[in-house]
């Protein structure tokens, strides 16, 4: 979502666009004086569960754009409305990499600020288990740098905490080589869907660790629903076509598992944009311990254009690998419980039959989600558990103890856990 027609269609008290960290402290203090909550966002993502705007005060950051890579010390540094597409595609010119997500315009910050997973995660991990530093003004106005050793705490929540802590202007993050990498797509007709699934779901359990894999039954505007996979591995095409065997055996009537590099893949394989133009897309998501030959045959009728939920994309990717390990010195998002995400996009009057769909495919896991992937606007508690969404809500309270920053998933006290 680009900041110009976001500016134009939400409403606020007013709208702020700071430079420098001292102006993202002035604007904290007008939001202050004026008894106003503040909504800090660059590419928009994360607007949408907050609801009604019109009552705050909209903090543009999309000036810190700035990337600086050390390849010698495989170093990021990176400003905090830094999308994916620019830091993929300076690290690449030194044969690096980060956790990158599966949308080319979406914000790093908030990406890693939620947890981070995408099409390389089996294989690196989460994206906040990267990050090594941060530079932040908290609501009191202080500009600080936070690391393991300046604030254990904080930088603890701002690995994968969901963020509310302060306006980021700026990360330093761990890159990683990624010497070669392969990725593409296998696709069939939408007919072909539960066919596809069951096999990919048994092919799942025995998959290489280092192969990220997902299947989304699509409904483009133009042309016929598919069911395809999307699959990532740092080897050459040759080895994960072997890996993919079970699944090419099935005969796409498209296959471009190839040669790529993460930002040509991310280009080209990059989830939808959001069109400003249209009303919001709903969304469902739940994550899933298990895809049992009926959950596929599930997921494909709920995917079927004319008798399924409404969806245009019903997605099953799958987690596990790096992602299920807790990462050395994690943060507030060390893993992922689950083997499976289940993501559901659609029109907003699909939204009742997709919310039936989830909550259907919820009896194959426990009720737990991943914070980047709740649309609507709601606490954590499914997101962490109980001892983390504490540990949040204590740090949330120590630094802005007024509220000032509004989130789209608010921290809940540890008195109201219970509610």
């Amino acid at each position: 979502m680009s900041m110009p027609s976001l500016i134009n269609i939400l409403p606020a008290v007013a709208r702020k666009a700071p430079e420098t960290p001292e102006e993202v402290a002035a604007v904290l203090a007008e939001a202050r004086r004026l008894d106003r909550r503040v909504v800090v966002f660059s590419t928009g993502h994360g607007i949408p569960p907050i609801g009604d705007t019109s009552d705050r005060i909209l903090m543009d950051i999309s000036a810190f754009d700035q990337v600086e890579i050390d390849p010698a010390a495989r170093i990021a540094r990176i400003g905090g409305a830094v999308q994916w597409r620019e830091l993929i595609e300076a690290a690449g010119e030194h044969g690096l990499t980060a956790p990158f997500g599966s949308a080319a315009s979406v914000g790093v910050t908030g990406y890693m600020m939620g947890g981070g997973i995408g099409f390389m995660s089996r294989h690196l991990g989460l994206g906040c288990s990267s990050i090594r530093a941060a530079q932040l003004v908290t609501p009191d106005g202080q500009y600080r740098r936070i690391d393991s050793g300046s604030d254990p705490d904080l930088f603890w929540a701002l690995r994968g905490g969901g963020g509310g802590f302060g306006v980021i202007t700026s990360l330093e993050v761990n890159l990683t080589p990624v010497p070669q990498m392969a990725g593409g797509v296998l696709a069939w007709g939408i007919e072909d869907a539960e066919r596809v699934l069951t096999v990919w779901s048994e092919w799942s359990r025995q998959a290489p660790e280092d192969v990220t894999t997902a299947v989304r039954l699509v409904q483009p505007p133009e042309g016929p629903a598919l069911a395809v996979v999307v699959a990532t591995a740092p080897r050459p095409a040759g080895q994960l076509s072997a890996d993919l065997g079970p699944l090419i055996s099935l005969n796409p009537m498209l296959n471009t598992i190839s040669n790529t590099d993460p930002a040509a893949f991310l280009n080209e394989y990059t989830d939808p944009e959001i069109d400003t133009t249209e009303p919001p897309h709903a969304f469902e998501h739940v994550l899933l311990d298990t895809v049992t030959p009926q959950a596929a045959q599930l997921a494909a009728e709920f995917g079927q254009p004319a008798t399924g939920c409404g969806a245009i994309m019903v997605e099953i990717r799958h987690l596990g690998g790096a992602l299920a390990r807790p990462a050395p010195g994690g943060g507030a998002m060390d893993r992922i419980e689950g083997e499976y995400s289940l993501f559901l996009m659609g029109p907003p009057e699909a939204a009742e039959k997709m919310a039936h769909a989830a909550d259907v495919l919820s009896d194959f896991g426990r009720g737990r989600t991943y914070l980047n992937f709740m649309q609507r606007r709601t606490g954590r508690q499914t997101a962490y558990p109980e001892e983390t969404i504490g540990r949040l809500a204590d740090l949330y309270e120590a630094v802005d103890p007024e509220g000032l920053l509004d989130h789209p998933h608010p921290i809940v006290r540890r008195s109201r856990l219970a509610v």
